[in-house]
């Protein structure tokens, strides 16, 4: 993402009307998604309908500062929704949730973007979006392929009162070809102690971020508790609490963004990693702290991208497989292993295991065989 320079009070407006139209519009349609189920217990989902009840909001003298802001912004507000209806049916989500002025705001733009670099800088750029006037300053963190096509940008304001804008950006070729050896393969383990553990044996100690702040996160909590609501002192605390949220966020996923980096330039062609309950895991009272601060399945997004990016794979085995109870030499099956045994000796072959190398290792076998079945 790149960091978004405020020059004017102009575009300050124009970025609360984007905010707050968008998020009204996702409000309305989820409000009137929810009231008709409830009149005719028959879900009303479909984003071409919305549309046209939009359009005809908008030339209702009521609704017409709706106008103020960039329409293919406002009809993306819908298609979130849309997406988010999705994924609840397929049992992915949870049921979509009203948004609050509060909580960290979004709108994106779909077409129409121009983006110029500077001159003299080539850090910074200039961003033309429809309904901003003036240009708006950028950070760009990464040269600009001239061959590069924007498809659409993400405004983002987080609860901090900070500005970033994600720009998504189509190249032609941008992920290269190359044979791929499923023999040349790593499996994974990932864990509470150690974020990951791959089969070669490395290991990669677990920053348990929240851990770390979770002292300066109680102190703060603390302090905003205290204070009256609606007041300014009240406002001060809760922006205190956001910005040691914020730390946590940026300090893991900078930590995760290392590790895939690391662990996709392996010379490994494929990486196998495991099927993980989170959810199930998240229910257990003494773990679910430290399972939410592992971030699994964010670690598994960013090592998917990177991955395809220098033309490799990244594949999943099943979630039932077993890998750390089984012994990868012989295929003995240690019941009685548990959760606290860090290293065990199988009693078939005599072999003395490291719980997690060898679940790696079971990991790795696993997905070569899944690989050749198909």
């Amino acid at each position: 993402m790149s960091f978004v320079y405020i020059q004017t009070n102009e575009q300050i407006e124009k970025f609360s009307q984007h905010f707050g139209h968008t998020r009204f519009v996702y409000n309305l349609f989820l409000e009137f998604s929810n009231n008709a189920y409830k009149n005719t217990k028959t879900s009303v989902v479909n984003y071409n309908t919305w549309c046209k009840i939009l359009a005809i909001l908008k030339r209702n003298e009521k609704f017409e500062w709706l106008n103020d802001v960039n329409s293919q912004s406002l009809q993306q507000s819908l298609k979130n929704l849309e997406t988010s209806y999705k994924r609840l049916f397929k049992k992915l989500s949870k049921h979509p949730k009203f948004k609050k002025k509060s909580s960290r705001q979004s709108f994106r733009v779909p077409q129409h973007i121009q983006l110029y670099e500077n001159e003299n800088n080539d850090k910074y750029g200039i961003l033309f979006v429809p309904k901003f006037k003036e240009g708006i300053k950028v950070r760009v963190h990464r040269k600009i392929d001239p061959n590069a096509k924007i498809k659409n940008c993400t405004f983002i304001k987080t609860t901090t009162g900070k500005y970033f804008v994600s720009i998504t950006f189509e190249v032609e070729g941008s992920y290269p070809e190359r044979y791929i050896d499923y023999e040349n393969s790593i499996g994974m383990d990932m864990g509470l102690k150690d974020s990951v553990v791959l089969s070669d044996g490395t290991k990669y100690p677990a920053p348990k971020v929240l851990s770390k702040y979770e002292r300066k996160l109680k102190h703060a909590y603390k302090k905003f508790s205290s204070k009256e609501q609606g007041s300014k002192n009240w406002d001060k605390a809760k922006l205190e609490v956001a910005k040691v949220h914020e730390k946590i966020k940026n300090t893991r996923e900078g930590f995760l963004h290392k590790l895939t980096k690391e662990i996709s330039e392996n010379q490994a062609d494929v990486f196998v990693v495991e099927t993980l309950n989170i959810r199930g895991m998240l229910k257990n009272r003494k773990l679910s702290k430290s399972v939410s601060d592992a971030s699994w399945y964010k670690f598994k997004t960013f090592l998917k991208y990177k991955a395809e990016r220098l033309g490799k794979k990244v594949i999943e085995i099943g979630m039932f497989e077993p890998s750390s109870k089984v012994c990868s030499v012989c295929g003995y099956k240690n019941e009685g292993l548990k959760l606290s045994d860090r290293e065990w000796v199988c009693h078939e072959c005599g072999t003395k295991h490291d719980r997690d190398i060898n679940a790696a290792v079971n990991i790795r076998q696993c997905g070569i065989k899944q690989l050749v079945a198909v």
